[in-house]
């Protein structure tokens, strides 16, 4: 695009003491020596930009996990569900003489915070907690099946590399729904604490202990499903199906949870490792410290007994996105991989889009606006142009717009986006700026990757990010002009990268960071194309003295 470049000069005389002030000048060219009068000026770089679509992005070894379904009120509706293998606490298992299975209790924790913990009138503990990543206020159900589905740890056309699936494997799994384990109606998560009676069958004479448990789902199987439990795994015991972990795995071949709703819903996000199917039952056992005190130590009795599992190995986390009309207009059918991001960049977390941006490779001109050319009379680009000059880079500021006519404004907005290298998925030199925050991450590397700047109103304007030293390593040529990409991040210190990609057609895996997978939420900026104002446009601008 011809005037692409502009330049803003701001001219005056900087006395040595004020020079003493400066943290650091960083030097592009030739060292400047000698008189202490420098001239202070800025340089707006615009870039050229695209929105790159994924169909589908890696859903295995995700840093945590989302079930339920997320409404944007531009996007539209994300469906997550949720197909997980499980293992048992070890193999081999011995349930002892006469053993009864009791109960069977599905447990998946939210995140959490406790805020009090008090003792009411009737001498009760009392915890309070508050909700985190929890979205959403309407109700959806939960349908949870025993899985029919083999998930195989390894690609069978290279068998040396482990299998990674993909956000839109679940849909194509044949005869994946076996046995309805539990069908939860008008689900939504509570912050209220659980309660659990803990009854002691050897003493009728006590009351049962209450166990106090953070807020979690927790879904208690009906007896019939007790019974087909004890059937599938009591019964089992030392036969092949529960000898080892390849035999579980083929013969329980993990838990699918599916989320429906007509319309709203709500989602929370969870750590999948605290996830629990667990198996409780009595048996006969000696009653070596005589728990029903009648003085014998030889007797048996009944003691109550658990055997756990947890969600792990291959842990896929679905996501099927049912876009709004308006925005599918302009964003386009699933199978567009590319779109222009001349007048608008589209960022959307999970199985959504993200933006890239690539500067200085345009014809340069000066300040005049005129075209800017080599001895040899051709027309340089702009990364030559900026290399020739002799200037102290002091920052470089890349600055994005939200378009707020498209946006519905408010606490749906990203609060975060974070700026990767495109080719190689890789964090930014920047990103090392020594603001890490890891208890809190909204607040973490903010001097590199600002939080969202919001009006009076709070509705979202700009994110601005910092480039300086990226800047500086470019123009001295101690890195390549590498294309940038920029996704909403949900958590700004994950920089691991997962694997995603445009089309069902695109062969080669781009390398997109995790945090955008598991971010929920959607934006859309402003593009540097001519039709957006001036002011609005995607830019850097670039603070430097000569």
């Amino acid at each position: 695009m011809k005037n692409r470049i502009v330049k803003a000069v701001v001219c005056f005389t900087i006395a040595l003491t004020a020079i003493s002030c400066n943290d650091d000048f960083n030097t592009v060219g030739d060292e400047i020596i000698g008189d202490v009068n420098f001239q202070n000026d800025s340089y707006i770089a615009y870039p050229t930009a695209v929105t790159k679509k994924l169909s589908a992005v890696q859903a295995t070894n995700l840093p945590c996990n989302m079930l339920g379904i997320y409404v944007d009120p531009v996007y539209g509706k994300t469906e997550y569900s949720l197909l997980s293998q499980i293992e048992p606490p070890n193999y081999n298992p011995v349930f002892g003489e006469n053993p009864v299975l009791d109960k069977v209790i599905l447990s998946i924790p939210y995140y959490s915070e406790l805020i009090s913990t008090e003792t009411n009138e009737n001498e009760e503990i009392v915890n309070t907690y508050e909700l985190d990543s929890v979205y959403g206020e309407s109700t959806i159900n939960l349908r949870i099946y025993r899985s029919n589905y083999f998930l195989s740890d390894f690609n069978p056309s290279m068998p040396e590399e482990r299998k990674i699936y993909y956000s839109n494997d679940i849909s194509t799994f044949s005869s994946l729904e076996g046995q309805l384990l539990a069908d939860t109606l008008d689900f939504k998560p509570s912050a209220e604490e659980v309660l659990v009676e803990i009854d002691d069958d050897n003493d009728e004479d006590t009351p049962p202990q209450i166990q106090r448990l953070p807020p979690q789902l927790r879904i208690e199987f009906s007896e019939e499903i007790v019974n087909y439990f004890k059937q599938e795994i009591i019964d089992k015991e030392g036969q092949p199906e529960l000898s080892n972990a390849n035999n579980f795995r083929n013969y329980f071949r993990g838990i699918y949870i599916k989320t429906e709703s007509a319309s709203a819903g709500n989602m929370f996000k969870f750590d999948i490792s605290e996830a629990t199917i667990t198996l409780q039952y009595t048996t006969d056992i000696r009653d070596i410290e005589d728990t029903n005190n009648d003085g014998s130590t030889d007797d048996t009795v009944r003691g109550q007994q658990e055997y756990v599992f947890s969600f792990t190995n291959n842990v896929i986390n679905a996501i099927s996105n049912t876009l709004n009309p308006d925005i599918e207009a302009t964003y386009g059918p699933e199978e567009q991989g590319e779109i222009s991001g001349e007048e608008n960049i589209y960022l959307k977390g999970g199985e959504g889009s993200y933006g890239v941006l690539e500067f200085f490779n345009e014809p340069a001109f000066d300040e005049n606006g005129d075209p800017v050319f080599n001895e040899e009379g051709e027309q340089i680009t702009e990364l030559e142009y900026l290399r020739n000059q002799e200037w102290l880079i002091n920052e470089a500021n890349l600055k994005i717009y939200v378009d707020q006519d498209k946006m519905v404004s408010g606490s749906n907005e990203p609060e975060r986006i974070f700026i990767f290298n495109e080719n190689t998925g890789s964090v930014l030199i920047d990103y090392f700026d020594g603001t890490n925050n890891e208890s809190n991450p909204i607040n973490s590397i903010t001097n590199h990757l600002e939080r969202l700047s919001r009006d009076a109103d709070e509705n979202g304007e700009f994110y601005k990010i910092r480039l300086t030293r990226h800047i500086i390593d470019v123009l001295n040529r101690d890195e390549d002009n590498v294309k940038l990409g920029i996704a909403v991040s949900q958590n700004v210190n994950i920089t691991g990268l997962a694997n995603g990609f445009n089309t069902p057609a695109d062969e080669a895996d781009r390398r997109i960071p995790f945090s955008s997978i598991v971010s929920h939420e959607g934006t859309i900026l402003h593009g540097p194309g001519a039709n957006v104002p001036e002011s609005k446009r995607v830019k850097l601008e670039i603070f430097y003295t000569k």
